[in-house]
């Protein structure tokens, strides 16, 4: 019984390994997405000043694609372009 226990134990270990490593390689990839293109027209006090725009996840992701259109020239697949989006919320926003 008591190497039953130790086995879940471990496992449940494992899971929770693997998701939080999982977690840090999105936000890695796009913090390195975001510092490769938006770092080229801005500094990340755009996300922290007093007049910021985005205000809401909805207006964050929205202009993340206007910039991947615009002055960036991302051209970030979908899962990438969550990426960035989910770095900026994280570390800046909070939403």
């Amino acid at each position: 019984m008591k190497k039953i226990i130790n086995f879940l134990l471990l496992g449940l270990c494992m899971s929770l390994t693997t998701s939080l490593y999982a977690a840090d390689d999105k936000h890695h990839k796009g913090k390195g997405l975001h510092d490769n293109k938006c770092t080229s027209c801005h500094t990340d006090k755009v996300y922290s000043r007093e007049d910021r725009m985005v205000k809401t996840m909805s207006a964050l992701e929205h202009q993340v694609d206007n910039c991947m259109k615009g002055a960036a020239k991302a051209e970030w697949s979908k899962s990438e372009t969550t990426s960035v989006i989910d770095f900026l919320n994280d570390r800046y926003y909070k939403f």
